[in-house]
C-alpha cells in the first residue's frame, strides 16, 4: 500500500511561514526548519510562496519530498521512531534528523513539573546554571507537538525541538 501525502507551507499577511496540516515552520538554533509529520495526512492548500513538502509511505519508510525554487530534495525515513522525525533546514536546504527529546527554557521550577506532566516526560535533565531542561519524551510523542503542548501551558513556556548532531569519536 503506498499512500501520498501533500504538504505546503503558505506565507501569511505578515510574510511569515505557517504549517499546513502536519507540517510547520520553526526557529531552532537561529536555522528555520521545515518540521516534517511523522505520519498522519494533513489539508493541502495553494502554494504562494514556492515551498512545497511531499511525503508518500511504502511497506518499509517513508520518502520526503521538499520542491524550493525549482530544486528537489529527498530522504527517507523509518515509518516510526525516533528515526522517523525529521525536518527540513530552509537555508542549508538539507534534511536534518530530530532527537526524541525538546528543550525548555527554566524560569520557574513548577512550569518544569507542569511541562514534565503535559507531555508525559520519561526523563528530566535540568541545568540550573544554563536555564534551561531537557525532557525525554515517549516513543509515540513527536517533539513538535511536545513543543506545541509546552508551548500551550499557562505562562507559556518556551520549548523548542532539538537537533541531532554528528556523531563524536572521542579517543
Amino acid at each position: 500500500m503506498i499512500v501520498a501525502v501533500a504538504l505546503v507551507v503558505v506565507r501569511g499577511s505578515d510574510g511569515l511561514a505557517r504549517g499546513v496540516g502536519d507540517a510547520r515552520v520553526e526557529t531552532v538554533e537561529g536555522r528555520r526548519l521545515l518540521i516534517l509529520p511523522a505520519s498522519g495526512l494533513p489539508r493541502t492548500q495553494s502554494p504562494s510562496d514556492g515551498i512545497v513538502a511531499q511525503s508518500s509511505e511504502s511497506a518499509s519508510h517513508r520518502t520526503h519530498l521538499v520542491y524550493i525554487e525549482g530544486a528537489t530534495y529527498s530522504a527517507a525515513t523509518p515509518l516510526q521512531g525516533p528515526g522517523a522525525w525529521i525536518a527540513f533546514d530552509l537555508d542549508r536546504r538539507r534534511f536534518e534528523s530530530l532527537l526524541p527529546s525538546i528543550r525548555v527554557e527554566l524560569d520557574a521550577g513548577e512550569r518544569l513539573d507542569t511541562a514534565v506532566g503535559a507531555v508525559g516526560a520519561t526523563g528530566v535533565e535540568v541545568f540550573d546554571s544554563l536555564g534551561f531542561a531537557i525532557l525525554y519524551l515517549p516513543s509515540d510523542l513527536h517533539p513538535a507537538d511536545a513543543t506545541a503542548l509546552v508551548r500551550g501551558l499557562s505562562g507559556q513556556p518556551d520549548a523548542s525541538v532539538r537537533l541531532r548532531g554528528p556523531r563524536i569519536e572521542w579517543r
